[in-house]
């Protein structure tokens, strides 16, 4: 049996803060004993929906309230997250704006909000932490914003549901549940792609957001014949042809939606995937230096375009180096990317790529390089918080508010090239003083949404005890200085020298608006 490489108490708190959303009190001491690659096991095996987890979705109460219309009846309730559960067929329904049909607002955005504190608490209580890290990578990889169209927002269950399914899995088969994804073909037009009339925006994306890269883009030149080519002979590059052949190639990917498709026949109205062949363009094509012939199968034009994207060595480069950007930090340390790289191309076609691409990033060194790092995102921050002062977590629409205002609105990033990593949307004078009204809110339970047991089991000791156990569990062994200065703080502003419950709140709720804590 290979030897457990030792990890110490610092490196177990960094591992934590990058792979998963923190430590919870004792996990990091755990990790330490048994060593990362038992950790990857655990993870890795986890299953995408966790039991425990869900129940207490479900017993999330959101209030809505609105009146349907003058002089009506005001609807004033509390309800379980009811839409989550629901069909796509069902939700569909609160997106779409029909004649005679009337849907209050405060309905119709149901599915978002409820999604939106499902993954809160997804992210501070799965025990699959990884899994949660990565559907959060896939989501900004594939975003989609609700603001784009009700149909979207109506869809994000649905789109959430695609993701995780495949999170950790085949990034081929990601692909095709992402094309297919009704809230991806409204949010970039493909719903409405016919023969003659390709609506290019999916297709371009596709390439150089979803897969390729902008890196792989060749805009100078005029054909795929004039890009440098792989050994095997395929192009290193694309070109704006590329784009629409792979427009034309996906046409007829579309939406049920009640559309009328020839003159005696109409979609249903379920808002699920449809593929419809009198929309689609059957004649031959040109993608990536294959010839597509004319008159396949149903969908072959499209999927043979997702193959061939799938498979290209771009794709392989520029994924692998997001994710070691977001698993590990900047800059994406380049022997990481390659070990990365390697474990993508060995793993193609295997339910498991993703899976094998990222314990290879993970397992080396650079996940315990303190030089690497980058900025916590608010959603970041708060599940972290959450998590490493053990709150019983209850979240509510009030937090949506307070993350927005901390520069990042669950599922509302409005470009399709998804929320920033780099730290200047949250690091901005408005952005930060929100984040730290957030934090210390959520340290003080001012939001409703849950009190720290640890505050009453650390209550009326010397201050200075108290902050260094609260600087453990935020930070681990970097967490002393911080303790050190919140103590300082705290004595020389004459204030009580054994905090009581309350206190000991506000003491954690600086030690969580410490710099060191904004980092991973």
């Amino acid at each position: 049996m290979a030897a457990v490489t030792p990890i110490d108490l610092a490196g177990a708190h960094r591992i934590l803060a990058r792979a998963a959303y923190g430590a919870r009190p004792g996990e990091a001491e755990a990790l330490a004993r048994t060593g990362l690659a038992a950790w990857l096991d655990r993870q890795l095996a986890l299953p995408a929906l966790e039991p425990a987890v869900e129940a207490r979705i479900d017993g999330v109460l959101i209030p809505i309230r609105y009146a349907a219309g003058p002089g009506e009846q005001i609807t004033d309730e509390i309800r379980p997250p009811v839409a989550l559960r629901q069909t796509q067929a069902e939700r569909w329904r609160l997106g779409e704006f029909r004649q005679g049909v009337r849907i209050p607002p405060a309905e119709r955005e149901r599915p978002r909000l409820e999604l939106s504190l499902a993954t809160l608490l997804r992210r501070t209580a799965a025990e699959a932490q990884l899994r949660e890290r990565l559907v959060e990578f896939w989501h900004d990889h594939f975003n989609v914003a609700f603001q784009a169209d009700g149909r979207v927002a109506a869809s994000l269950p649905d789109h959430d549901g695609r993701i995780r399914a495949q999170a950790l899995g085949s990034f081929r088969a990601l692909l095709e549940a992402m094309a297919t994804s009704p809230a991806m073909l409204v949010y970039l037009n493909n719903q409405s792609s016919r023969a003659g009339a390709p609506n290019e925006n999916y297709a371009r994306e596709l390439l150089e957001l979803h897969t390729l890269g902008r890196a792989a883009y060749r805009g100078s030149a005029r054909t795929g014949r004039d890009v440098p080519r792989l050994p095997d002979g395929r192009p290193a590059f694309y070109v704006d042809a590329d784009v629409w052949e792979a427009a034309r190639a996906l046409t007829g990917w579309s939406i049920a939606s009640g559309q009328a498709f020839d003159g005696a026949r109409a979609l249903p109205r379920t808002g699920e995937f449809a593929y419809v062949a009198q929309w689609h363009d059957p004649y031959q094509k040109h993608f990536l230096g294959q010839d597509l012939d004319p008159f396949a199968p149903p969908m072959a034009h499209g999927r043979a375009v997702l193959d061939a994207l799938a498979a290209h060595p771009a794709t392989a480069r520029f994924l692998c180096t997001k994710l070691a950007r977001f698993l590990l930090g900047d800059p994406p340390p380049a022997s990481a990317i390659t070990r990365a790289e390697a474990a993508w191309t060995r793993g193609m076609g295997k339910d498991d790529q993703i899976a094998q691409t990222v314990r290879a990033l993970l397992a080396g060194p650079e996940i315990l390089d303190p030089a690497l790092s980058r900025t916590r995102r608010p959603v970041e921050a708060v599940a972290a918080a959450v998590r490493a002062l053990d709150i019983p977590f209850a979240p509510n629409t009030g937090i949506l508010g307070q993350l927005a205002n901390a520069g990042q609105l669950p599922f509302g990033w409005t470009p399709p090239d998804g929320q920033p990593l780099e730290a200047e949307p949250y690091l901005g004078a408005s952005a930060l003083r929100a984040r730290w009204a957030m934090l210390l809110g959520l340290a003080r339970n001012s939001g409703g949404m849950g009190f720290s047991p640890l505050y009453a089991e650390f209550a009326r000791t010397p201050v200075e005890g108290i902050a260094r156990r609260l600087g453990e569990l935020a930070l681990g062994p970097a967490g002393a200085p911080v303790a050190e200065t919140v103590a300082g703080i705290w004595s020389a502003a004459g204030r009580n020298a054994r905090p009581a419950p309350g206190e000991v709140a506000e003491l954690a709720g600086w030690v969580l608006n410490a710099p060191a804590f904004q980092t991973v």
